[in-house]
């Protein structure tokens, strides 16, 4: 009895022991299953690869730190192609077969809007990334991490006057991008002192733009707005400099990617790019609550992947802990009182900000969580913090 009982004190200790030094215990039982909806085919595969990596990479470390309630997290991931349709099918095959009890992903308002029905539909929320607007009294169970597109042009605005820039031209793709930039830019330029004092409009696959910027430049605008991603933001930079219009340009903030900072990292013209304190980590002050949370997922991203965290993965980081929060607050709550939980989420520091979600409110960050860069050697320096 008496060896017994010595026995039983040492495993005691030893349990003990592993606590007091740190070691997680290893999540058992069913796991919280959440659904990752990416596009890692298609011609959003460059945006899905940053998407899924940060989700993989989060869900792990959940894991690693005794998952929820004890319980692991799983990550179940389809490729939707690039697709609406395939989205829905994916959406459909999570929450039937899979048993998902939240999804996240997309990387374009029509893939957001085919999940955000289904979400909807069945009850399960998602958390998407992407420029869909969430409207929270038909979107009852969507949210989104991305920051709202008019925070893209307000705040680099907010920059320009500033600098006392007072003289805008735009030059917009033609098609629904084009137009929402136009709208947006009409929209706010008032409220920051900007007159807008021409418009033009380029085809993107459109070897050059040239005729158009000449039209503009007899303008004599302090800065140019074209609200385009990738080869055409790139093509509207390089034409620029050979003309000689050494201004700033406002792109879009999906150009906060090494892709774009490689395609820009010669062209010698102010490019100015709107995106989240994640896109550089380095230029983050001190003071900002962020800051810590953005450099350990960075320094165990850049381990992983040989690469550091950016604008787009920190959107599915923050998905998943925001979804990993409320399962702990509310002991695994799923559903409507997921939903409601996620509702309720208040001060929740993540990668692209903090977080107030309210029923009115499925975005949850604010303008000041945008930041304003500007690219200079192939990287992106901070302007406006």
């Amino acid at each position: 009895m008496k060896k017994f009982l010595i026995f039983i004190l040492l495993l005691l200790f030893v349990g003990l022991s592993a606590t007091n030094i740190g070691y997680a215990q290893k999540p058992t039982g069913e796991p919280y299953v959440i659904g990752g909806i990416f596009p890692l085919t298609g011609y959003l595969s460059w945006l899905g690869e940053y998407k899924k990596k940060g989700s993989e990479l989060k869900v792990e470390l959940i894991n690693e730190a005794d998952g929820i309630n004890g319980r692991p997290l799983k990550l179940v991931i389809y490729d939707d192609q690039s697709s609406p349709e395939q989205a829905a099918k994916i959406a459909q095959r999570l929450i039937s077969k899979d048993k998902a009890i939240a999804m996240i992903g997309t990387a374009s308002v029509p893939i957001s809007g085919a999940v955000a029905s289904l979400a909807n539909k069945n009850s399960i929320p998602a958390i998407i990334g992407s420029g869909y607007e969430v409207n929270p009294e038909k979107d009852r169970f969507v949210f989104n991490t991305a920051h709202k597109t008019d925070f893209a042009v307000a705040r680099p605005f907010q920059y320009f006057k500033e600098k006392g820039i007072t003289k805008l031209a735009l030059l917009m793709p033609i098609g629904s991008l084009g137009e929402l930039g136009s709208t947006l830019a009409r929209k706010y330029a008032p409220s920051y002192g900007i007159t807008i004092v021409g418009e033009e409009k380029f085809d993107v696959k459109a070897p050059d733009v040239t005729a158009q910027l000449a039209k503009l430049k007899t303008l004599k605008p302090q800065a140019l707005f074209s609200f385009c991603t990738g080869e055409p933001a790139a093509l509207v930079a390089r034409n620029m400099a050979q003309m000689n219009m050494n201004i700033p340009v406002l792109v879009s903030h999906g150009n906060a990617n090494p892709g774009f900072l490689k395609l820009v990292s010669n062209v010698n013209v102010p490019i100015i790019v709107p995106a989240g304190r994640a896109a550089a980590p380095d230029a983050i002050p001190d003071s900002d609550p962020c800051k810590k949370v953005i450099a350990a997922f960075n320094k165990r991203h850049i381990a992983k992947f040989n690469e550091p965290a950016n604008y787009y993965s920190a959107e599915m980081v923050d998905a998943i802990a925001i979804i990993a929060e409320v399962l702990k607050t509310t002991k695994g709550a799923t559903g409507e009182k997921l939903r409601d939980g996620i509702e309720n989420l208040k001060n929740f520091v993540g990668m692209q900000g903090i977080y107030n979600f309210s029923p009115s409110d499925h975005h949850g960050t604010v303008l000041n969580d945008m930041m304003v860069f500007e690219v200079k050697e192939g990287k992106l320096h901070m302007l406006l913090k």
